[in-house]
C-alpha cells in the first residue's frame, strides 16, 4: 500500500515542477519574440510606413553617433571652454554647423521615432501574442534617447541648458522622502540616502552644477549611445538579422531631411550660462517640457514618484490588456488601451504648451488635470465593460468575467488613491505621515495599552503644542526628543516633559514583544525599542496621529481642514462607479443567459477540414 505522505509530497513536487516549467516556457516564448527594431515586420513595412520606424530609429542612431564622433574632435568639456568650443564648431569649422545640426536634429528624430513606434505597438497590439517584452524594449530605447539628449543638452553650456539641468538636478534628491528608503523614516529604517547619492553620482557636486557635472554628463552622454550599440550589434550578429532593412532611396531621403532641417533651422546656440541670472520660465529641451510642467503642479516628491510610476505602468499595460482582451488586436475593441494612449499624448501636448506660453495657473489647473487623467481612463474601463455586456457567447462571457474583475481592481486602486488624496488635500500632509498616524491609532488602543497611549499623547501635545512651528513642520518632531534641544516651551518645562515622556515610553503594553524585535539603528541610550510606545514616539507615529487629528478637527488648527475641489471629488466618485460596474459585469458574465448557452460550454469543438 503506497505511503500517503510520500504521495502528497510527490504531488506537491509535481505541482511545483509544472509551475516552474510553465513559467520558464512563458519567459522563453517572450524572449524568443523580442523585436528590437521591427526586424520581424519587414513584410508589413513594405505597405505600412509605421512598421519602418524601427529601422529608421537605427539609421538615425548611426547618424547621431557618427556626427557625435566628429564633434568630439573640437568639443572641450570644461566650464571655461565648452561654450566657446561650440561657437568654434558652428562658425569656424567647415560644415561644423551642418554636423552639429544633424547631431541635434538626429537625436530629436530618434525620440520622435521611438515615441511613434511605442504608440504604434499599443494601437496595433504588436505585443500580441506573447510579445509583451517588446513594449519594455521600445520604452528603453525611448528613455535612453531622452536621457542621452538630456545629458547632451548641458554640454552646450548655455543659459537655458544650465538652468534646466539645475532644475533636473534636484529631482533625485526627493527620493530621500520616499517610503522606507527615505530619510523621513529615520531612525525606523537606516536611510540609504538614495536621492542624495544618486545626485552625487550623476552631478558630482550634489545639486550644484560644477566642472564634475559637465565631465560626468559628457561621459554618460557617450555611454548611453555606445554601450547599447554594442549589445544591439551582438544581437543582430547572433541572430543573423539584416540591419536597417530600408532601400537606399529611403535611407537617402531620411538623411536629406536631416540635412535640410539643419540648414534651414541651424541648431540654437543661445547665451553663455550665467549662474547669477535665473531665466523665467526655465525651459528644458522640448521632450521634457511636459514633465517640467507636472513638477509645477505637484509636490516635488509626489511628482518624482509619478515620474517613476509612469514607465512601470507602460510596461504593465500590455500584460493587463492581454488578460482583458486576449488575442484581440482591433483597437475599437480595446478601448482601455485607446483611452490611456489618448490621455498620455494629450497630457504631454497640453503641458508642453502651457509651460511654453507660461499661462498655467497652479491653483486652478491641477483639479482639471486630475479629472481629465482619471476620467479618460475610467471612460476606457466603462467602454470595455459595455463591450463585455454585449457578448452573447457563453464561453467568451466566462472569460469576460475574469477580465471584469481586473477592471474592477483598476477602480479599487483608483479608490484607494482617492481616499489617500482626500486626506492629503484636507490636511496638507504627505501620505507617509498620514499612514503612520493611522497605524498608530490601529495599534494604540484600550485593548493593547489601556490609558498609556492617552498619557503619552497628552505629553507630546504639551511638548509640541498646536501653535508651535515644529507642529506645522511635523517631520521635524524628532528634534524635540533631543535632550539638548530645549527651545520648546522653556528649558525647565521642556526637560521635565522629556523625562515624563521617557518614563511613559517604558509603560508595558500587550504588543511590546513585537516592537522589541525591531532594531533602532541608533546609538545609546538603547539598542532596541523598549516597547510599542517607545517605537511610536521615537518614530513620530504618535505625533503624526496628533497632527492629523488636529488638522481634521474643524476650528482646531485654522485653516484646516481644507476644502477639496469639486473636480477632485468627481474623479474620486468615479472610482466607485468603475468598481461597481466591474463587479456587476463580473456577476452578469458568470450568469448564463439561457439553458442553451450553458450547453455551449460543454459542446465539443469540431474541426472543419
Amino acid at each position: 500500500m503506497p505511503n500517503t505522505s510520500q504521495t502528497v509530497s510527490g504531488g506537491i513536487a509535481s505541482t511545483i515542477g509544472n509551475a516552474l516549467n510553465g513559467a520558464l516556457d512563458w519567459a522563453q516564448t517572450r524572449i524568443a519574440n523580442i523585436d528590437i527594431f521591427d526586424e520581424h515586420y519587414q513584410t508589413e513595412a513594405k505597405t505600412n510606413p509605421f512598421y519602418a520606424l524601427g529601422p529608421i530609429f537605427y539609421l538615425v542612431w548611426f547618424i547621431v553617433i557618427t556626427t557625435g564622433c566628429l564633434l568630439i574632435m573640437w568639443y572641450i568639456p570644461t566650464k571655461a571652454a565648452a561654450f566657446d568650443s561650440i561657437l568654434k564648431i558652428q562658425d569656424s569649422i567647415p560644415f561644423g554647423g551642418l554636423i552639429r545640426g544633424m547631431h541635434k536634429y538626429g537625436a530629436d528624430a530618434m525620440i520622435i521615432a521611438a515615441t511613434m513606434r511605442l504608440y504604434r505597438m499599443f494601437l496595433m497590439a504588436d505585443y500580441k501574442p506573447g510579445k509583451e517584452f517588446n513594449i519594455a524594449i521600445g520604452l528603453v530605447s525611448l528613455l535612453l534617447s531622452m536621457y542621452s539628449g538630456l545629458t547632451g543638452y548641458l554640454l552646450i553650456w548655455n543659459q537655458r541648458a544650465f538652468w534646466a539641468t539645475k532644475v533636473f538636478a534636484t529631482f533625485p534628491t526627493y527620493m530621500d522622502q520616499f517610503p522606507v528608503m527615505g530619510d523621513f523614516y529615520l531612525p525606523l529604517v537606516k536611510s540609504m540616502h538614495m536621492g542624495w547619492n544618486t545626485a552625487e553620482a550623476l552631478l558630482g557636486g550634489g545639486a550644484a552644477i560644477t566642472q564634475e557635472t559637465i565631465t560626468r554628463f559628457f561621459s554618460i552622454h557617450l555611454a548611453f549611445s555606445l554601450i547599447p550599440l554594442i549589445f544591439v550589434e551582438l544581437y543582430f550578429y547572433k541572430n543573423s538579422y539584416k540591419r536597417i532593412p530600408l532601400s537606399w532611396l529611403k535611407r537617402t531621403v531620411i538623411i536629406l531631411m536631416l540635412v535640410l532641417v539643419s540648414v534651414v533651422l541651424p541648431a540654437a546656440q543661445g547665451h553663455r550660462s550665467n549662474p547669477d541670472v535665473t531665466p523665467l520660465p526655465i525651459l528644458s529641451d522640448w521632450y521634457f517640457l511636459g514633465l517640467y510642467q507636472m513638477y509645477k503642479y505637484l509636490e516635488p516628491v509626489v511628482a518624482t514618484e509619478i515620474t517613476m510610476v509612469i514607465p512601470l505602468s507602460v510596461i504593465l499595460l500590455p500584460f493587463i490588456d492581454s488578460w482583458i482582451t486576449g488575442p484581440e488586436k482591433d483597437i475599437s475593441k480595446r478601448p482601455l488601451i485607446f483611452m490611456v494612449s489618448v490621455m498620455g499624448a494629450l497630457c504631454w501636448i497640453i503641458f508642453s504648451f502651457l509651460i511654453i506660453v507660461n499661462i498655467a495657473n497652479i491653483h486652478n489647473d491641477p483639479p482639471y488635470w486630475r479629472l481629465f487623467l482619471y476620467g479618460l481612463i475610467d471612460i476606457g474601463v466603462i467602454w470595455q465593460l459595455v463591450l463585455m455586456w454585449q457578448e452573447k457567447q457563453m464561453p467568451q462571457r466566462l472569460k469576460n468575467a475574469k477580465a471584469a474583475m481586473i477592471l474592477a481592481m483598476v477602480g479599487a486602486v483608483q479608490g484607494i488613491v482617492a481616499i489617500a488624496y482626500y486626506y492629503m488635500a484636507k490636511t496638507e500632509m504627505f501620505l507617509s505621515p498620514i499612514g503612520q498616524g493611522w497605524f498608530y491609532r490601529l495599534f494604540c488602543n484600550k485593548i493593547t495599552a489601556g490609558d498609556a497611549c492617552k498619557k503619552a499623547e497628552e505629553l507630546v501635545a504639551k511638548l509640541n503644542p498646536i501653535d508651535h512651528p515644529i507642529n506645522q513642520e511635523y517631520w521635524n518632531f524628532h528634534t524635540l526628543l533631543d535632550p539638548s534641544y530645549i527651545k520648546t516651551v522653556g528649558a525647565p518645562a521642556g526637560q521635565d516633559l522629556l523625562k515624563q515622556l521617557a518614563q511613559a515610553c517604558q509603560t508595558h503594553t500587550n504588543l511590546d514583544w513585537m516592537f522589541k524585535l525591531i532594531p533602532t539603528f541608533t546609538p545609546a541610550p538603547h539598542a532596541s525599542y523598549q516597547g510599542m510606545l517607545d517605537f511610536m514616539v521615537t518614530n513620530r507615529w504618535l505625533n503624526d496621529y496628533l497632527t492629523f487629528y488636529n488638522r481634521m478637527t474643524p476650528g482646531k488648527v485654522p485653516p484646516y481642514p481644507l476644502n477639496v475641489p469639486d473636480l477632485d471629488l468627481a474623479w474620486m466618485w468615479l472610482s466607485l462607479v468603475v468598481l461597481i460596474a466591474g463587479i456587476a459585469t463580473w456577476w452578469i458574465s458568470k450568469k448564463p443567459i439561457t439553458e442553451q448557452t450553458q450547453k455551449e460550454v460543454a459542446k465539443p469543438v469540431t474541426s472543419n477540414t
